[in-house]
């Protein structure tokens, strides 16, 4: 049986070109190196190295051998991470969110449907993400803000969300009753950074802003509440808190800032979380 670090010093000498580099970079000296990889070289039964004064090579069977131990060596990384999210989605159930409004939807139907787990939530920026975590199983259910229309994926759309641009009302932006993305860009606008896909969304629609980035939510609260930059404000939000003092809420009319949200989960885990999905539709 060839032990698991034999390939890993196999791999360390083929990226570093020389046992010295390698030995270094493995924090072990360089005869224990030599060993390892005479030991390796025996248990396959063939020469793996070109041997030359002073120097030592791999050879077309070690550079095969180095292949197979980098893909050893990744399904024993993909093995281990997979048994340890198995493991702890037997005791917590992970949601992942393209943004925070749906987080305050979906943790508190996950709580009260799954009593003695744990509900842990992660916003992350990109659907990609956060489809890749799916599949992996580093989260077992996730907000989109798009259909993924995929084989083996259950998806319901239960949100919608739309931005405004709350304006203080001696801005010039106040004058208007309506605007497009392009009237905002070239603007001062106060920017709450942990917003998931709709970060990425302002980077990329608003080249010419200059955004005002703050990360703690009580902070900007205050800030945009008794500041002169605008900032943008959520429909939903909105109607929860309702209308901030002293600023005017333009709406925007690209139709891009009107969003669905879906709560996807994979096929085999739709028995399971079927009552979620159930009580979604009392959600406006």
């Amino acid at each position: 049986m060839i032990e698991i670090y034999l390939l890993e010093q196999l791999v360390a000498f083929e990226i570093y070109g020389t046992l010295s580099a390698a030995a270094e970079y493995l924090h072990i000296s360089q005869p224990a190196l030599s060993h390892s990889m005479q030991k390796l070289e025996e248990l396959m039964g063939v020469p793996l190295f070109h041997r030359q004064k002073n120097r030592l090579a791999l050879n077309e069977n070690g550079r095969l051998t180095a292949e197979y131990a980098r893909k050893i060596l990744e399904q024993e990384r993909d093995m281990v991470e997979r048994v340890r999210l198995f493991d702890k989605s037997r005791r917590t159930i992970t949601l992942g969110s393209c943004a925070p409004v749906p987080v305050s939807d979906i943790v508190p139907l996950l709580s009260g449907q799954y009593r003695g787990m744990t509900i842990s939530s992660e916003i992350v920026n990109s659907d990609e993400e956060l489809m890749e975590g799916l599949m992996k199983g580093s989260y077992q259910i996730v907000v989109l803000h798009h259909d993924p229309k995929k084989d083996g994926l259950y998806a319901v759309p239960f949100r919608r969300e739309r931005l405004y641009l709350s304006v203080p009302e001696q801005h010039p932006l106040a004058e208007k009753d309506e605007i497009v993305l392009s009237d905002i860009d070239g603007q001062n606008i106060l920017l709450f950074t942990q917003i998931g896909f709709w970060y990425e969304f302002c980077k990329e629609k608003l080249p010419h802003v200059h955004f005002l980035m703050m990360n703690e939510f009580d902070a900007f609260s205050e800030v945009a509440e008794a500041g002169s930059f605008p900032s943008f404000a959520s429909d939903v939000l909105l109607r929860q808190n309702g209308m901030p003092e002293g600023k005017k809420i333009v709406p925007i009319l690209d139709p891009e800032v009107d969003v669905t949200y879906y709560l996807v989960c994979k096929t085999t885990d739709q028995k399971l979380f079927q009552p979620v999905f159930r009580r979604l539709h009392t959600i406006k």
